[in-house]
């Protein structure tokens, strides 16, 4: 962390201009807020900013929808690894209001411009090859994305796929190849995104896994004077958003369920269970135990196993490498089959996983903070503790995923809230249920 910045809230407008048939407008000095936005399931980064105009820039330039935005933040004139720069288009102008006679304010709302140019066209296109160069092809020919916004993460998917994409916007057209893509275990776990890096198409076993960007303490308050990279590197508040969801996990095929196949070619049907460990052991993960709770229904049966939970009916391809006419008169198509047996039912499963443990961070203005990034939280244990014993709440400590930033940057103040999410933690054990604990419960209350 650069020990040049000044203050963890301080912040240096290198740019900040409007584009348009006109000219350049600097609105450095009339900007109120600005927030920006980026998620781990959302494809481009959005904001807004709040203007205090008193210049009648509004009337002026009208707002027609071809307007751009450039901002160009740091937070030391000096230091580029603290920077944010991109340029975005104005869509929207919204909440116009007098504040006197000779001032107004209203909020203009601005995108990445691949969603602009996405919305003006479709994708229509038959493709025989994997699913991360059709993404690419989409990205370069149809968007004519710019290489600086090609910076991000980009990984390859496994199989080759004889596939037509019918008429869908080219940013919807790679989030219907992202949910249908897996990786060499055949997990079926990519995401399609922008963070202050640029487009990423990657698993979610690969952004997991990788290194924490920063170890994150959670210092008490007005105890000593702390450095900025204590300050940087310290939550200002946090809200534990969920913990532990069993209804959602159950409904949601977390635990376990059925894949119910059919294919009209071959007339077959094929029945898969799926438990939490066919999912989970297909992908790396941040810490060393899952986000399971091993729990015995009063059947007897273990969440795991309990097939009834949530069933899902689609048709695949799985037995046309048994077919002998396949074989004989299109044997081609068997490697190019779609495997909606690997993506229809893991693919919900493996996400509402992720999103079952989440934490909200309020930190000092951090441009590097972003989506896809991973941070190692450090929480403290709110208990009385014996000697020697350390100050760690394990259910809450480990690494962490960023899968959402909001960055707000006012005329004195920035700041950045985060939403983490994992799918692992640092436990010692795998929770459970023990037989005298149902038992209990099975007895409560009965004469």
């Amino acid at each position: 962390m650069s020990k040049q910045v000044s203050a963890s809230s301080k912040f240096v407008v290198n740019e900040l201009a409007i584009i348009t048939k006109a000219g350049k407008f600097d609105i450095s000095k009339i900007y109120e807020e600005i927030n920006i936005f980026d998620a781990l399931l959302v494809p481009i980064v959005t904001g807004s900013v709040l203007i205090v105009d008193s210049v009648g820039l509004s009337s002026a330039l009208l707002f027609d929808g071809s307007e751009s935005i450039l901002i160009d933040l740091a937070k030391s004139s000096d230091n580029d690894s603290l920077k944010f720069k991109k340029a975005f288009r104005i869509f929207k102008q919204s909440n116009r209001m007098s504040v006197n006679e000779t001032t107004e304010t209203y909020v203009l709302h601005f995108v990445s411009d691949e969603l602009m140019y996405s919305d003006q066209q479709l994708v229509n296109q038959s493709f025989n090859s994997s699913y991360s160069k059709i993404v690419e092809v989409i990205l370069t020919n149809y968007l004519k994305t710019p290489a600086n916004k090609l910076k991000g993460l980009f990984e390859e998917t496994t199989g080759i796929r004889d596939i037509v994409i019918p008429n869908l916007k080219p940013l919807d057209a790679i989030e219907w190849c992202a949910k249908r893509a897996i990786d060499e275990k055949r997990s079926p776990n990519y995401v399609f995104f922008e963070n202050n890096l640029g487009y990423n198409f990657a698993s979610l076993s690969s952004l997991l896994s990788a290194p924490s960007l920063f170890d994150i303490k959670f210092p008490p308050k007005n105890i000593q004077e702390t450095g900025i990279t204590d300050d940087l590197l310290s939550p200002k508040d946090y809200e534990i958003i969920s913990q532990v969801d069993k209804i959602k996990t159950t409904r949601s095929g977390v635990n376990s369920g059925t894949f119910i196949g059919f294919d009209p070619i071959t007339r077959t049907i094929g029945v898969k269970k799926i438990t939490y460990e066919d999912h989970y052991s297909q992908m790396n993960h941040g810490n060393k135990n899952p986000n399971y709770f091993a729990s015995v229904n009063r059947g007897g049966t273990d969440a795991s196993q309990a097939y009834d939970s949530k069933k899902t009916v689609s048709p695949f391809g799985a037995f046309r490498s048994e077919s002998k006419y396949i074989k004989k008169y299109d044997p081609t198509s068997i490697s190019k089959v779609e495997t909606q047996e690997d993506f229809v039912f893991q693919r919900k499963a493996i996400f509402n996983n992720l999103m079952n443990k989440r934490i909200k961070l309020v930190m000092a203005g951090n441009f590097q903070l972003t989506s896809g990034f991973n941070l190692t939280l450090n929480f403290p244990s709110f208990s009385i503790r014996e000697k020697g014993d350390d100050n760690k709440d394990r259910s809450l400590s480990g690494k962490y995923l960023i899968v959402a930033t909001r960055h707000i940057i006012g005329y004195q103040k920035h700041e950045t809230i985060l939403e983490l999410a994992t799918t692992s933690n640092d436990l010692q054990f795998i929770p459970s249920a023990t037989s005298a604990e149902t038992r209990e419960i099975e007895q409560y209350g009965t004469i």
